[in-house]
């Protein structure tokens, strides 16, 4: 059996209203038990991304998150339990860029989990007309992201996003 933790950075208001300093404590707790995850034999921590979310998640880069965490550990995995790939949220470039980043910082220890937001809240906060308007700007990006970091030269021209001839680094 594997074990994980999925570090969510849960913020409830009613102990940010009466604890100073509270919403970062909540970020460092989350850290801590990620380190102290790897000394008790788990084998992943996972960070999603979200926006927008009072309580629910103060998550909106759970690359940097999880850099703390490879940085303070040595063995246990990294995950994304998702990075927003769909272009208004992030630009499927720099999605490419930061994991792939994190991946060599973490000496192959992350893995990218994706998806389209969680709720009106958050596709309707970037612009996006529709939630199911979501399904086709994801699938956009992930057949794009393998082909930023298998071509010398990566080119696209698409419906959500396009990019010149440029090479995508790191790899």
């Amino acid at each position: 059996m594997e074990f994980g933790y999925f570090a969510q950075m849960f913020v409830p208001a009613h102990e940010q209203a009466i604890i100073p300093g509270y919403e970062q404590q909540r970020l460092l707790e989350n850290l801590e038990l990620s380190v102290m995850c790897e000394q008790f034999g788990f084998k992943y921590v996972w960070a999603s991304e979200h926006h927008f979310l009072r309580e629910y998640s103060h998550m909106p880069t759970p690359e940097v998150f999880l850099s703390f965490v490879a940085a303070r550990t040595q063995r246990i995995r990294i995950a994304s339990a998702i990075v927003n790939i769909t272009a208004p949220v992030n630009h499927p470039v720099r999605t490419a860029e930061r994991v792939a980043m994190l991946d060599n910082l973490s000496n192959g220890r992350f893995e990218l989990g994706t998806g389209r937001g969680s709720s009106s809240t958050e596709v309707y906060g970037f612009g996006i007309p529709h939630v199911d308007d979501t399904r086709d700007l994801w699938e956009e990006s992930i057949r794009q992201l393998p082909r930023m970091w298998g071509d010398d030269i990566y080119e696209y021209k698409g419906n959500s996003f396009s990019v010149p001839p440029r090479e995508i680094l790191p790899r």
